[in-house]
């Protein structure tokens, strides 16, 4: 198996369920794969032909928070909103 360092992120043109991980993933999301695994992605039509791949960023964590942060913006806004929200009439 490839190393972490030979891997780059493809982005996803077309959704598919990672089999590694058992999950879904979205097209426009960055999907990191060494050459042998983005080309079998290639053959499935799941990213670009043309993608080179780019590469891993400092910290993979990123994506996670920011999926993070999406939930918790959904729960904000379906809870009525922010607990910190100013809900008097000002005069």
């Amino acid at each position: 198996m490839a190393s972490k360092s030979d891997e780059l992120n493809y982005t996803v043109i077309s959704a598919f369920n990672d089999q590694e991980t058992n999950t879904v993933i979205e097209p426009g999301e960055l999907y990191p794969a060494d050459q042998k695994r983005a080309n079998k992605l290639r053959a499935a039509g799941v990213i670009a032909e043309d993608d080179e791949g780019q590469a891993l960023p400092k910290t993979s964590k990123a994506a996670d928070s920011d999926k993070e942060k999406a939930k918790a913006a959904e729960v904000t806004a379906t809870s009525g909103g922010a607990s910190d929200a100013d809900d008097t009439t000002k005069s």
